[in-house]
Formats: structure tokens, sequence, C-alpha cells
């Protein structure tokens, strides 16, 4: 099995995150991609040309969700796909959580251009976006309804607020959210998310 990922894609570290926590890094190669170049390897599998891609055998995944869903299956033994939705409640959440990191990614893109070609209209969007996402993350962590990182959504949080934190998006922020905050600093020190940060 093969696992197309590049070493700041949140992502893709959602994939790496879910190889290791679930015992399936012995007999996959992590391969690096070249998103957005002609020669990326992920080109010769999928037209998508995207990270986090899996090939095995002739199957291709490109979603990180389903990415995440099928090394979980593999892991417990299983080539089914699984079931459509655990829980509305589960659902509901990780919409929200993806939502978070789409926002972080797209913002710290915009911040790897140079300074005259940022978009402040952009950035103001995405500020906007995280205060009010960090609010609601906050209240569900304190409810106890955050998944951790053997989960697509838990693996896709502790991603998307290492990234935050790691850019300076919100300094300080462990302080207004501390529920937040409690729940991400064990993630922080599995193994999985040790062995997968990413590189600034």
């Amino acid at each position: 099995m093969i696992l197309f990922y590049t070493q700041n894609s949140p992502f893709a570290r959602t994939a790496r995150i879910a190889l290791r926590e679930w015992g399936q890094l012995t007999g996959t190669e992590e391969r690096l991609a070249a998103n957005r170049e002609v020669d990326n390897p992920v080109l010769l599998f999928s037209p998508v040309g995207r990270v986090p891609t899996i090939v095995d055998g002739g199957l291709v995944i490109t979603e990180a969700r389903a990415v995440f869903a099928y090394i979980k299956a593999r892991a417990q033994g299983s080539r089914e796909a699984p079931p459509e939705v655990d829980s509305w409640a589960a659902v509901a959440a990780e919409g929200q959580i993806v939502g978070f990191l789409e926002g972080i990614a797209t913002w710290v893109r915009e911040n790897r251009r140079a300074p005259q070609e940022r978009s402040s209209f952009l950035a103001a969007v995405e500020h906007d976006r995280m205060t009010r996402c960090l609010v609601h993350l906050d209240e569900l962590a304190a409810e106890r309804r955050l998944p951790n990182v053997r989960e697509f959504g838990g693996a896709a949080l502790a991603s998307a607020l290492q990234l935050m934190s790691m850019h300076n998006l919100c300094v300080g922020w462990e302080a207004s959210h501390r529920n937040l905050s409690e729940w991400l600093n064990p993630q922080l020190m599995r193994p999985s998310m040790l062995s997968t940060q990413p590189v600034i």
C-alpha cells in the first residue's frame, strides 16, 4: 500500500496519523507528492493529484475522510465500506471540525504568498471563521463531544489547532479556550502526532 502525502498538508497528516494509530505503518510506503507540479507522482494513479491519496492494489482513494476510514477498516480486518453514518451528532461535529481545518489551511496558504499578493479580505474572513469555530469547539470539548486522534475528526482538529499555533494565527488562544486546550494537550503527546509534525 502507498500513501502519498506532503509534509505540510493537514489533510494528508490525518492519514499519516491513522496509519500509526491503527497499526498500518508496516507494509505501507509513505511517498512524498509534489502538489501542483507536472511531475507529481500522484498523477500516475489519480487525475486529481491531491493528498492524501492511498493506493492499495488497484484501489485509489483520494479524500481525507475516506482515506482515514479505509485505513481504519483495513486495520480491523475489513475491506467493506463503513456504514454511512455512525451518529448524526458525530457527523455534525466533524463538519464543524473540517470547516475549521479548511479555514486554517486556506489562511496558511495565503500567508505563504508574497506580502503584496496577499488578500486582506481573505485573511479577515478566515480570522472571523477561526474565532467562531474556536468558541464552538471549546463548547464541544466542555461537553466531552470531541473524538481523539484515532478518529478522523480528532486527527483533523488536532492538526488544525497545531497548524494554527505554529503559524501564530491566534496567539494565546489556549487561555480563552481552556476546554479545547485541555483536549489538545494529550493528543499532541501521542506518537502519531509527534512523528508527523509539519515543517514550517
